[in-house]
């Protein structure tokens, strides 16, 4: 999805006239929705639609939009997303997820080193600490669903993702699995606020590095708080996490025995989602990126083992 749809246009134009939709640019693209930037004069827009083949993606654009009111309250270390709301067209079908344009850039567009990255950390550690503190009973209410990631996300994900893997990925995976299950698997992890995609494009940063915003919550979820922990590990490395952690736990995050074991977990096995969400994403390359990613892994603990 290049541009906004004509169908949704006129929709967008009625809702909020003041921004100019004739200038709108495309700023993103996941597995599920596009993302657009839309100039305001009370403040650019971020606009963001489902892919024709991901209408899965409309009820997480919708809890997203009654959990960042509430985030407003509740996050004060950082900047998210503000003025969301759902705009559904005559018959109250859903077309766009909108909320005010969130400045920065991601970790990668820049290089972050001494003073700075320990500040970054510690400004991450913060956030996380700040997040995984919002009441659970308040998620409840705004429809935040609760899963455990095991049985309830990476199963079936590894189980979807086997058939797409040749026989030496297939068993690494598998291997990786069942490691992971007969330690516990998710079973005594606790139940947090996540954001559940914590990666460096929704990682913004101002001029001087600084943590300036947080956004894409559309995979918020009570759940276990180490799924964010192996998010950073999506851009930073182990040392840097540690680093985010000890933050962590001086704002008053806490941390059980077993979080950096799921977090590893989470990390090794994070291409099943370009597997599973791939196929339709640069025509297909995002799914044989994930495959790949998952051979080099194989192919890596085959040496290590010889």
């Amino acid at each position: 999805m290049d541009k906004i749809p004509r169908r949704a246009l006129a929709r967008l134009r009625a809702t909020i006239p003041s921004a100019a939709w004739g200038r709108a640019t495309k700023i993103g693209e996941g597995y599920g929705a596009a993302a657009f930037r839309v100039p305001d004069p009370g403040g650019d827009w971020s606009v963001r639609l489902p892919r024709p083949e991901a209408a899965w993606a409309i009820p997480d654009l919708e809890r997203e939009a009654m959990l960042l009111p509430a985030l407003e309250r509740h996050v004060t270390t950082t900047e998210t997303p503000r003025d969301a709301r759902v705009i559904r067209d005559a018959g109250g079908a859903f077309v766009a997820a909108v909320h005010r344009y969130v400045e920065g850039l991601p970790p990668s567009s820049r290089t972050i080193r001494g003073a700075k990255r320990k500040r970054l950390a510690a400004q991450i550690g913060a956030f996380l600490a700040e997040l995984h503190a919002f009441p659970a009973d308040e998620a409840r209410r705004l429809d935040i669903r609760e899963t455990d990631l095991w049985p309830d996300s990476y199963q079936p994900l590894i189980a979807s993702s086997l058939p797409h893997l040749g026989p030496a990925s297939r068993a690494w995976l598998e291997a990786q699995a069942a490691s992971f299950a007969a330690g516990g698997g998710t079973s005594d992890a606790p139940r947090v606020l996540v954001h559940g995609d914590i990666a460096g494009p929704h990682l913004l940063l101002d001029d001087d590095a600084n943590l300036r915003g947080v956004i894409d919550f559309g995979d918020a979820m009570l759940a276990d708080p180490a799924l964010d922990f192996a998010g950073i590990l999506n851009e930073f490395s182990w040392a840097f996490l540690e680093r985010v952690l000890t933050h962590y736990e001086v704002a008053g995050g806490a941390i059980d025995r077993r979080a950096r074991e799921r977090a590893r977990f989470y990390i090794d096995v994070v291409p099943i989602f370009q597997v599973e969400y791939g196929e339709f994403v640069r025509d297909g390359e995002e799914r044989q990126t994930g495959i790949r990613r998952i051979a080099a892994r194989a192919a890596a603990a085959a040496r290590a083992s010889s």
